[in-house]
């Protein structure tokens, strides 16, 4: 059964939350941060880290991954979003933030001339609904929610894609 890939942006509280609510889950994780101190000494055997420039990370998403921005400066977190919304091979791209800091990265991206639809479908902020918590192991949990379900529906809508296509010949 193929694993969803899942790229993590960041390796401050939220990241390395995150990291470790997606350790048992069935994704393969690339976790880029260009600060190679800011990882831990270990890391889960789903995961990769990449302490290169990420938007090499972006370009080597494979097709239906997801991409979720949490890194250590609001500058970088639009550069990699800039690039990861360009990039057709990410289904889904989330940014961590307020409303505001959306508005904000909504206004940059669209005067950039990303995609308007793409602009649109970013997640920001992040995580399901209902959890008000701050604690990065609670947004961590939100966020890991959130991929699970974006991960389904991503795989029911590929599945019902092959049946029509089987029902249509």
């Amino acid at each position: 059964e193929r694993r969803r890939a899942v790229l993590v942006f960041g390796a401050g509280h939220v990241g390395r939350a995150l990291i470790l609510s997606l350790a048992p889950l069935p994704f393969d994780v690339t976790w880029s941060d260009p600060r190679p101190e800011a990882f831990p000494g270990a890391m889960p055997q789903n995961v990769t880290g990449f302490s290169g420039d990420p938007l090499e990370a972006v370009a080597a998403a494979p097709e239906g991954a997801l991409a979720f921005i949490m890194s250590h400066s609001h500058a970088l977190d639009l550069q990699i979003a800039d690039a990861a919304l360009r990039n057709l091979a990410i289904a889904h791209v989330g940014v961590i933030g307020s409303a505001t800091k959306r508005a904000r990265f909504e206004r940059r991206l669209r005067d950039a001339g990303v995609d308007n639809a793409r602009v649109e479908a970013m997640i920001c902020p992040i995580g399901i609904g209902g959890i008000r918590s701050k604690l990065p192991a609670a947004i961590a949990v939100a966020v890991a929610a959130q991929l699970i379900t974006l991960d389904e529906a991503l795989s029911a809508s590929a599945t019902h894609g092959m049946l029509s296509a089987r029902n249509a010949g």
